[in-house]
């Protein structure tokens, strides 16, 4: 060929690869550092892999003590849904060590209005994620409207943020910003991870 022209989320951008290992430790550090800060941990998650990857590697902290037992809610009717599917296929997924992720005691799934609710409701200790990843719709946005202005609370983001959403907003430092009408202060740490891209 002449010339190739190929789609690229990233481009020429040079990123660290990770081993499972590896990534699970960084993902470790950031739950660690959100945990001293005193608040939620919330992370926008695509609803299909990127939740079931990321419950994966809290299933394997657990396990392995790296972290100790938070409560992990799974906010997402999507999610949900997929998951249960993933868990149906466990045996045929890659990096199954000691037993199902998707069965921990400490992951909650969230499927009614109702007990998405309620998670507002806790103000520190919690690890909640939920769609949708760029956080331009769903219901992390009714949790960043709780949580943003708290500033012992830490936004992980762990996929692209196109530009002009609100995830790339908050990245880039934007405050206040707009959610559900309301303009809300930003307070909480903002912190990126990379080493889940699946592009």
């Amino acid at each position: 060929f002449d010339y190739v022209i190929a789609e690229s989320t990233y481009g020429g951008r040079d990123r660290p690869e990770l081993t499972p290992e590896q990534r699970q430790r960084v993902l470790r550090d950031e739950v660690l550092a959100a945990m001293k800060r005193g608040g939620n941990l919330l992370i926008p998650a695509f609803a299909i892999e990127r939740s079931q990857e990321l419950m994966l590697d809290f299933a394997q902290l657990f396990r392995s003590k790296a972290l100790p037992s938070l409560a992990v809610y799974i906010d997402s009717p999507l999610a949900v849904r997929a998951t249960k599917v993933f868990a149906e296929h466990a045996k045929d997924l890659e990096d199954m060590e000691g037993g199902s992720p998707f069965e921990m005691p400490n992951f909650h799934f969230v499927e009614t209005v109702e007990q998405s609710k309620a998670i507002n409701r806790i103000t520190g200790g919690a690890i909640i994620m939920s769609a949708s990843g760029m956080c331009d719709a769903g219901r992390i946005r009714h949790h960043l409207k709780n949580n943003l202005y708290r500033p012992e609370a830490t936004v992980l983001f762990v996929g692209y943020q196109a530009p002009g959403t609100l995830g790339q907003l908050l990245l880039a430092g934007a405050n206040p910003v707009r959610i559900h009408g309301e303009e809300i202060n930003v307070r909480a740490a903002m912190r990126r991870l990379d080493a889940y891209s699946g592009h």
